[in-house]
């Protein structure tokens, strides 16, 4: 029975039905309308998050020991350690389109309707993903700023580096593309740990700004949807199954792309 279920759900992807969405829909179907919008959130969080986060630290760096990098060094700290749960909910809660303190019309609203492809209209598909993607973004960018700052810091006193300021080259370009890079493995290495606790934080996101993905049916699915009680354990088990590729999915590519930065990974092994 239970290798009938993994054959089933692994080379059919067949799940099953839920009852917990009016008729017994097959769970195949509400993964395949979801499938866009959890891509879209892992995507737009991981490149606002990790292109940010460095970009920023190699600005600290660059700035070292002034008032504004150590300024944005805090913002950071703030952004990794803030549950990106009661971040999300406390912005809807301000300025949500429809119920908000300060109502903002274009980037709150947090209606499933109001999400799009980015083909059918480009400009509301990507009003309606920019701020779960900046809160989910938030404390991948915030550690990766951190990492980058210390290790770019740490390589200004490398013989190459100094050597490049020697020549003449000018302080700002030197710690971009000479001090920078020597943190990106490091920073790349920080990426693959910090996978499972990004998924996770993109679920709680789509949960709460009623982002359109299959991970929107977890609240619906451990009975916190007060129109439809009781758990469903067949869309539990296929939203674990999709985590759990995700999450191998993503260690795999960055596995990839720290192999492809630092050459130390590829020759570990060799004699």
């Amino acid at each position: 029975l239970v290798w009938h279920d993994v054959d089933r759900a692994l080379f059919h992807l067949d799940f099953g039905h839920t009852c917990g969405w009016p008729g017994c829909p097959p769970i195949h179907t509400l993964w395949m309308r979801g499938l866009a919008g959890d891509l879209w959130m892992l995507a737009g969080g991981m490149l606002l998050g990790v292109v940010g986060g460095v970009t920023a630290g190699a600005w600290c760096a660059r700035r070292h020991g002034s008032a504004a990098a150590r300024i944005v060094e805090i913002v950071g700290a703030a952004a990794f350690c803030a549950p990106v749960y009661v971040v999300a909910l406390g912005l809807l809660l301000l300025f949500s389109h429809d119920f908000g303190v300060w109502p903002v019309r274009w980037f709150f609203d947090a209606r499933p309707a109001a999400f799009t492809s980015p083909i059918a209209n480009p400009w509301d598909w990507f009003r309606s993903y920019l701020v779960p993607w900046l809160v989910v973004a938030a404390p991948l960018a915030g550690a990766c700023l951190r990492l980058t700052a210390r290790l770019t810091v740490d390589e200004l006193g490398s013989d190459y580096v100094r050597t490049a300021i020697a020549k003449g080259l000018r302080y700002g370009p030197v710690v971009r593309r000479h001090a920078a890079r020597g943190a990106y493995p490091g920073v790349t290495s920080l990426v693959w740990g910090y996978i499972p606790v990004f998924v996770t934080n993109v679920v709680l996101v789509e949960w709460v700004w009623n982002v359109p993905g299959f991970w929107f049916a977890t609240r619906r699915a451990i009975d916190q949807d007060p129109f439809f009680p009781g758990i469903d354990p067949p869309m539990l088990k296929a939203i674990s199954l999709w985590t759990a590729l995700v999450i191998v999915v993503l260690s795999i590519a960055v596995d990839l792309v720290l192999a492809a930065m630092d050459p130390r990974t590829r020759t570990a092994g060799m004699p």
